[in-house]
């Protein structure tokens, strides 16, 4: 996860402290009792940290802090040569008793013993004046003999410093490069704290002091380092990194999506409003918050003409979505960030016209193509409708000539003389027919070609096409 440093009092102008200070703010940490609890884990987190975070006193309540003597600075740049984000800490120590140091409080009150992973990159701007140096790595702990810092320093090491590049650096695995102040022996010989000077590791340095008690972390320009300009960045303290980043200034905001849509009335446009708000060189800026407001025109997020959405890390902040009004014409949303506007055409369209229900219905009648004087036969009326709506209330009947006679007809009324049979039926839908049968008695008298029609309308849905409502069908008695 990626945090930024809780917000502070105002930056003050940077403080000159002398090197007493840096133990009288460690006992202050210390006796606040910012503890950690032994054999904690945490999920690996960036903090990041910009130039305001670190003109602050050192306290329980600053997770970092700084230090400066004389001439020395420390400062977070932007610079397009930062390896990590937009811009590093940059330390200045122009004389000789200059001195620069950014720390964490976060790990206070544990042991050094807890302390596992240190790392941190470099850039050299400027060489000092004495050699080719690096800013160096401090822990300020306490032990049974008192207050110490120990430091590392790459140029103790086997490694080259190289100027005008960024180099890593592990002084929690690399071979050497620890010394204690107060006690600076001879390379090689041990020191009063019980490692040796220069040539110890991490691990001789941590069993030599086993109840030693952590108070600042930090990385540090001191006096040995005239001339020097370093740039410092991701410097790593077991599972936390310091990414030191200024926040990006926001100086546009633009309606990159959403804007020229339509929707009819009463329904949501298709595609939410994005805003997006950037900064220098076209830098997204996230968390910045934004405000949509309908400020023409008939639409609303839900029940209100405004919405809120916070950047996210492209810079881009969504709209919750957006429902066209009751009322057809253009609409007009705007978009703030701070003292920063853009806006949103939109167009609510009015909802098309209803079309009149049409049913296309027609009739098929089937007989069978020859009959027998005194015996009966079946005809089939067969109703189809083809829509686009469905039928209503559909009123059938099938009609037979004089001779012929109408017995039966299951679901219908057949009239006294037999020669008609009626059949409604409440719906036919859009593709769908329905079937109609009927029993016919031939008279022992009847000959020769028998022709019986049919007939099929809706008596609530116009009919399109009337013409195939109707339909015949011939069988001869013999």
């Amino acid at each position: 996860m990626r945090t930024s440093v809780p917000a502070g009092p105002p930056a003050a102008p940077f403080r000159r402290i002398a090197r007493t200070g840096v133990a009288a703010a460690l006992g202050v940490v210390m006796a606040a009792g910012l503890t950690i609890g032994a054999g904690t884990a945490s999920a690996a987190s960036t903090t990041v940290v910009a130039d305001a975070d670190i003109t602050r006193d050192c306290t329980a309540t600053t997770p970092v802090c700084e230090f400066q003597r004389d001439g020395g600075t420390a400062t977070v740049v932007d610079d397009a040569k930062a390896q990590s984000g937009t811009g590093f800490l940059r330390l200045n120590t122009p004389a000789g008793n200059d001195k620069a140091t950014v720390n964490t409080t976060a790990f206070a009150g544990r042991k050094l013993s807890e302390i596992s992973d240190l790392e941190y990159r470099t850039y050299i701007e400027k060489v000092a004046a004495t050699s080719f140096q690096a800013p160096a790595l401090n822990i300020g702990v306490t032990t049974s003999l008192g207050f110490v810092t120990l430091v590392w320093e790459p140029v103790y090491t086997n490694a080259a410093v190289t100027p005008e590049t960024w180099q890593n650096w592990s002084p929690s695995t690399s071979n050497g490069g620890w010394w204690a102040s107060n006690s600076v022996t001879a390379p090689g010989t041990v020191n009063k704290y019980g490692f040796t000077t220069y040539s110890a590791s991490f691990a001789d340095v941590k069993a030599a002091q086993p109840d030693a008690t952590v108070g600042l972390v930090g990385v540090n320009q001191g006096g040995g380092n005239p001339g020097l300009t370093a740039g410092v960045d991701l410097f790593r303290v077991n599972d936390t990194t310091y990414d030191f980043d200024n926040p990006v200034v926001p100086t546009t905001i633009a309606a990159t999506s959403g804007g020229g849509q339509s929707a009819e009335v009463g329904t949501t446009f298709a595609q939410p409003l994005t805003a997006t708000v950037s900064g220098t060189g076209g830098r997204p800026v996230p968390g910045a918050p934004v405000s949509f407001a309908v400020t023409s025109g008939s639409a609303a997020f839900g029940s209100s003409t405004t919405a809120t959405a916070t950047t996210g890390a492209n810079g881009a902040a969504v709209s919750p979505a957006l429902t066209a009004g009751s009322t057809a014409g253009p609409v007009t949303v705007t978009a703030t960030s701070g003292t920063l506007t853009t806006s949103y055409a939109l167009t609510v369209t009015p909802a098309p016209a209803p079309v009149p229900a049409r049913a296309d219905l027609s009739a098929a009648l089937t007989a069978p193509p020859t009959a027998t004087p005194g015996k009966t036969f079946t005809a089939t009326l067969t109703v189809r409708n083809a829509g686009p709506s469905a039928a209503a209330s559909v009123a059938s009947g099938i009609t037979v000539p004089k001779g012929l006679r109408i017995t039966g007809a299951a679901g219908g009324v057949v009239t006294n003389d037999g020669r008609n049979a009626g059949f409604l039926t409440p719906s036919i839908a859009s593709g769908r027919s329905v079937t109609f049968t009927v029993t016919v008695s031939v008279d022992r008298s009847v000959r020769g070609a028998q022709d019986l029609g049919a007939v099929s309308t809706s008596l609530r849905t116009p009919d399109p096409a009337p013409r195939n409502n109707i339909a015949t069908a011939r069988t001869t008695v013999r």
